[in-house]
């Protein structure tokens, strides 16, 4: 790859990631009261955040997906620096 290929594929990148971003938000209808949906709200005028014992679930699956990925990347952080006895902090194939 020479000099001249990396600049162009950083800006087909770049735009590619902006078409990604702007066709959605340009495709939004110009009304937008229109079929707005609110939260589900209880007594005190809270928001209702579980309603069922599935929305439950899926947020504690969330929460450990969240917690062993923040694990995960520690581990990778402390693998790459050599902090391990047995890491050099260099990539090898195997």
């Amino acid at each position: 790859m020479n000099a001249m290929t990396k600049p162009h594929l950083l800006l087909a990148a770049a735009l590619v990631a902006l078409l990604l971003v702007a066709g959605p938000a340009l495709a939004v209808e110009d009304d937008p009261e229109e079929g707005v949906v609110e939260a589900p709200v209880d007594d005190e005028g809270r928001i209702v955040l579980v309603e069922d014992g599935r929305d439950a679930f899926f947020l504690l699956m969330v929460g450990a997906l969240l917690v062993m990925g923040g694990f995960g990347l520690m581990n990778a952080r402390r693998q790459l620096k050599g902090e391990r006895p047995q890491a050099s902090g260099e990539f090898r194939w195997r």
